[in-house]
C-alpha cells in the first residue's frame, strides 16, 4: 500500500494473514525478524494504520485486526468472535450506527462504536 512505512506495512501484512485479532506482542513475535525489535514500534505502526481505516481494535481482547474491505468514508465494523478458537469475523451494519445516534442524540458526537458479540463458531461446537 502507498505511503506506508516498512514497519507499517509489516505490521499489516502479518494482522492480514491472520483470521484471529493479534496483540500487539503477537504482532512483534511475529515479524521480530522483519526489523521490528520493540512494542513501541508496533504500537506506532499500529496508531497509524487504524487512523487509516486500515486496522481496527477489537477492545474486549485488547487486540487488531486488519480491516476487511476497502471501505470509503466513516466505517463502524463490529466483530463475531469464537470463545473457543479466537477467530473473529468483521461486520457492518448501518442499523448499529442509527442506534447508536438514536441513544447518544443530537448534542452528543459519537467518535467510536464498538459492538462485540462473543460465542461458539460451529466448528468449535462441532469438537467439544
Amino acid at each position: 500500500m502507498a505511503n506506508l512505512g516498512s514497519n507499517d506495512q509489516r505490521v499489516l501484512t502479518t494482522l492480514k494473514k491472520s483470521n484471529k485479532p493479534l496483540s500487539a506482542y503477537d504482532i512483534l513475535d511475529r515479524t521480530r525478524s522483519a526489523a521490528l525489535k520493540a512494542p513501541v514500534q508496533v504500537y506506532r505502526a499500529l496508531q497509524k494504520l487504524e487512523k487509516r481505516g486500515l486496522v481496527h481494535r477489537v477492545e474486549a481482547l485488547n487486540a487488531f485486526v486488519a480491516c476487511c474491505d476497502d471501505h470509503h468514508g466513516l466505517h463502524r465494523p463490529g466483530f463475531v468472535v469464537c470463545r473457543d478458537c479466537g477467530v473473529a469475523r468483521e461486520f457492518e451494519d448501518k442499523r448499529v450506527a442509527r442506534v447508536a445516534e438514536d441513544a447518544a442524540g443530537p448534542d452528543f458526537l459519537i467518535e467510536t462504536i464498538s459492538l462485540e458479540i462473543y460465542g461458539r463458531c460451529a466448528p468449535c461446537r462441532a469438537a467439544a
